[in-house]
This record gives structure tokens, C-alpha cells and sequence, in this order.
């Protein structure tokens, strides 16, 4: 009975077809988006006009090697190096916090050889493959009548949190919580096991955060008080609003123009209402629905293989939905301000790299159920 209400290969092939799709559109926006908002930072300070879409564009090419690595590696090679690559995440997270250069008071970016890498990026695709490895072989264990424990599968990456958490970088450590929370109700965990935790972890993370940075306290105190006059998020509002249904055109937008700051990264969304009005907002927020839809009916047929293809599905489809939904709940004063990008379309690499490997790890399951490959073992 399950295996017929599996999504059939044609179905599953679509799937991947829309996800593959809607990524490459959503790529092609933030170039033109990209050079819009570089042609703004040239006529504000001077800055060379096309360095940062030279720049993008060379990470776009970077991103499609890497989903085209992620979507043909046989899943034994990822289950092999899932291990490896959260002691990789782990290593990286606390060079960052010895040798990267303090911005605003956080320690997230480690240069090497010309590159700036945010190592938490990294640990976001490093708990994808670590627990879709571990959680498959609790359930392998079950299989075999052993009964596998839960705290030391979740130890690493408790450990990966708490070095994000020292950054500080409250936000990425309470993402990275969720995403390990989602793929542990995917592995059947029983709320009762997870819940007591939860509840004592998080209020402490949250108190420990407000009295200890002082930057957690005046977001929190601007997202209360609400937008002030003047303030980024105030600018990012009338960017929006101001864009009408068309907008006012491509190139056009004034609020760019030094009002707001990351208007090619965290706030590029602003831009977008404002170039290309409601109906472009719209366009964006209906990509990513199309990619959360369509990524959780190659979940649904990944059932067909084994759990393990189906923790790497759900959990790709998770972080590249979840991180698109809030940069739009912080842009739209929903949520609470946080310096994180939309993927596919504001600037920067490590994050274009995750993205582009989640969703050439869903399409690498998307080709497996099509076909309908052995289990990955």
C-alpha cells in the first residue's frame, strides 16, 4: 500500500526537473540583481562596477561543480565521508575562532589564500551527511533487533553548535538546531526524548546570548520596538512598499543608493520589491515553494531506497527553504534581524556552495528513485 502511493519515476523525474529548474532561475535573478545593486555601490563610493558579478559569476560556476559532484556521488562515498566532513566543520569553526578577523564583533569568516569561507556554511552540509549517516544506521540497527542511543550520535554536533554559539552567531546555531530537529522527527524520535532537552537547552542559549552580546539585545530591541525611521530595516520597508505591484524597474531602485547596507546580500529581497514591485516578491516566494514542494515529493519516493536517501531529501529541501524563509521574515520585518543570505541570489560563496550542493544532493536521490536504485549501503 505505501509503496504504491510512492511518487512513480516519471513523477519523481519532474520533481527534479522543477527543483533543478527553479535553482538555475533563482541563480540567473540574483546575477541580474547582483549587477543592479553593483551598479548602485558605483555610483556611491566608486567601486568597480562589474567586480562583484566577475566575482559571483565565478562562484556560480564553482557552485555548479560542486551540485554536479554532490548529485553523482555514490551514496556509499557519502555515507564514507560523513564522518570526515563534520571533524572537517568542527576544525574549521575553531580556526575561525583563533585566527579569523573579529567584524562587529563575531569571528565567522577564515581567510586562506585570498578566499574568505564561513565555516558554519560548511557545518550546515556536514550535519546533513552526518546525521542522514547515523540516523540510517540507528534505523539499520533497529532492523536487526539492536537498539542504537540517542545523545551520542547528537555529541558532534552539540559540539559543532557550541563553537557557531561562541562566535557568536546565535542565529546560524539556532538554525542548524532546527535542521537536526527535523531530521531526528524524520527518523521516527519520539518528541519525549527530544522535548525535555529542547526545553532546557534553548531558554539557556537564549538568556545566555541576550546577557552576554550586547548585538542579540539591540535586535531583539529594534524587532520589539518595531521599525524606526532611518533605521536599515526601516529603509528595507520602504524599498518594498515603495516598488508598487511592477516596481519601478530594473536598475531603478533608489533606496540602494547607501540607505540600506547589504543591499547585495542580506537585503537583497528589499531590492527586488523595489526594481520589480509585488509581482517579483511573489515570483521569488512562489521559487522557493516550488522547491519545498516539489523537494518533499523526492523525500516521499526516496522512502523507496532506504532512510538514509530519505534524511539526505528532506534535509537539503529543509535548509535551503528554511534559510529563504527567514531572510524574507527579516527583510519584512517578520522576524527578528539576521545576517543571513538568500539563497541562490544575494552575493557571497560559501553560502551559494551549500545551497548548490543541497540541491545536487536532492537531485543525486531524485535520479536514484527515478531509476530505482538499491539501498545505499
Amino acid at each position: 500500500m505505501v509503496a504504491a502511493s510512492l511518487p512513480q519515476p516519471n513523477d519523481v523525474r519532474h520533481a527534479a526537473r522543477v527543483v533543478l529548474g527553479t535553482a538555475l532561475g533563482l541563480v540567473a535573478l540574483g546575477l541580474v540583481m547582483v549587477y543592479s545593486t553593483s551598479s548602485a555601490l558605483h555610483a556611491v563610493d566608486g567601486s568597480g562596477h562589474t567586480d562583484m558579478l566577475l566575482r559571483q559569476l565565478r562562484w556560480v560556476v564553482l557552485g555548479v561543480l560542486a551540485a554536479t559532484a554532490a548529485a553523482f556521488a555514490p551514496p556509499a562515498w557519502l555515507r564514507r565521508a560523513a564522518v570526515p566532513a563534520m571533524v572537517v566543520a568542527i576544525l574549521l569553526l575553531a580556526l575561525t575562532l583563533i585566527l579569523g578577523p573579529a567584524v562587529k564583533g563575531s569571528r565567522r569568516w577564515l581567510y586562506v589564500a585570498g578566499f574568505s569561507l564561513q565555516a558554519s556554511e560548511l557545518l550546515k552540509i556536514a550535519v546533513l551527511l552526518y546525521l542522514a549517516d547515523r540516523l540510517a544506521r540507528r534505523d539499520e540497527a533497529a532492523e536487526a533487533g539492536r537498539s542504537g542511543r540517542l545523545l551520542p550520535i547528537l555529541a558532534p554536533v552539540g559540539i559543532g553548535l557550541l563553537l557557531v554559539l561562541v562566535a557568536p552567531d546565535l542565529g546560524t546555531a539556532l538554525f542548524i538546531a532546527a535542521q537536526a530537529v527535523v531530521l531526528l522527527a524524520f527518523a521516527g524520535v519520539r518528541p519525549t526524548r527530544v522535548l525535555p532537552l529542547a526545553l532546557t537547552v534553548i531558554p539557556a542559549v537564549g538568556l545566555f546570548a541576550y546577557t552576554r552580546f550586547p548585538h542579540v539585545r539591540n535586535r531583539l530591541q529594534i524587532y520589539s520596538s518595531g521599525a524606526d525611521e532611518g533605521s536599515q530595516l526601516h529603509e528595507a520597508l520602504v524599498a518594498i512598499g515603495s516598488g508598487g505591484a511592477l516596481g519601478k524597474g530594473l536598475g531603478q531602485g533608489a533606496q540602494k543608493l547607501g540607505y540600506f547596507a547589504e543591499a547585495h546580500n542580506d537585503f537583497i529581497f528589499a531590492v527586488i520589491g523595489e526594481e520589480l514591485g509585488f509581482l517579483g516578491c511573489a515570483a521569488v516566494v512562489c521559487a522557493y515553494m516550488a522547491m519545498a514542494w516539489y523537494g518533499r515529493r523526492i523525500a516521499w519516493a526516496a522512502r523507496r531506497l532506504d532512510s538514509h536517501a530519505l534524511y539526505l531529501a528532506a534535509g537539503a529541501t529543509f535548509i535551503v527553504t528554511f534559510q529563504a524563509l527567514i531572510n524574507i521574515a527579516v527583510v519584512t520585518a517578520t522576524a527578528p534581524t539576521k545576517g543571513v543570505s538568500l539563497p541562490f541570489v544575494s552575493t557571497g560563496g560559501s553560502n551559494l556552495l551549500m545551497a548548490s550542493v543541497c540541491i545536487g544532493l536532492l537531485l543525486g536521490v531524485a535520479r536514484r528513485a527515478a531509476i530505482g536504485a538499491g539501498p545505499s549501503r
